[in-house]
């Protein structure tokens, strides 16, 4: 069989006499060696553009350095964790919506919903496990605005920093007990 795209190369070396046709078994014509390179770094650009609609398996360890994009969905089949970004509230990437990352100045997960970061996931952990808190800060250190259709509620006295504002938009309701 021609092979047409990396996915139909054998791992057993042996096994790969041809590459598109060309022969590159024993007694191989002298030009069929450069024609099979080209062919082989067609392949390989084709795979890296997608063109050849291969498929990519790691058996071991997969490290992408840069930005990586999936597009599509992604299912992690294992009982094992996803490790997400981690750093300061000064340290955030300029943002776009859908990010997830641990901010370890506030110790807590947050997303960042297209207008603004917010910390993730119910309230807080009771001694037996049950989620009956809901807990806020004291101080409004950056400034917010409400998202529009939702309302807010924050318990205790709330300082709100200078320069820092906090916008409600008309019809909905910030409520502070």
């Amino acid at each position: 069989m021609a092979k047409t795209k990396i996915s139909e190369y054998s791992s057993t070396a042996g096994s790969n006499t041809d590459v598109q046709s060309i022969n590159i078994g024993e007694g191989m014509l002298p030009s069929d060696v450069n024609n099979a390179m080209r062919a082989i770094m067609a392949h390989l650009k084709n795979f890296q553009t997608g063109a050849s609609s291969d498929d990519l398996t790691v058996g071991g360890n997969l490290s992408v350095t840069g930005t990586g994009t999936i597009t599509g969905n992604v299912t992690l089949n294992s009982t094992g964790s996803i490790k997400v970004p981690v750093g300061t509230t000064g340290q955030r990437p300029t943002a776009v919506t859908g990010m997830i990352r641990y901010n370890s100045t506030t110790s807590a997960y947050e997303g960042y919903d297209g207008a603004s970061w917010s910390s993730l996931g119910g309230g807080a952990t009771g001694g037996g496990g049950d989620q009956v808190f809901n807990l806020n800060t004291i101080t409004v250190t950056t400034s917010y605005s409400l998202p529009s259709g939702k309302n807010a509620l924050s318990v205790g006295a709330i300082t709100i920093n200078s320069g820092v504002s906090v916008t409600v938009p008309a019809g909905q309701r910030w409520v502070v007990l």
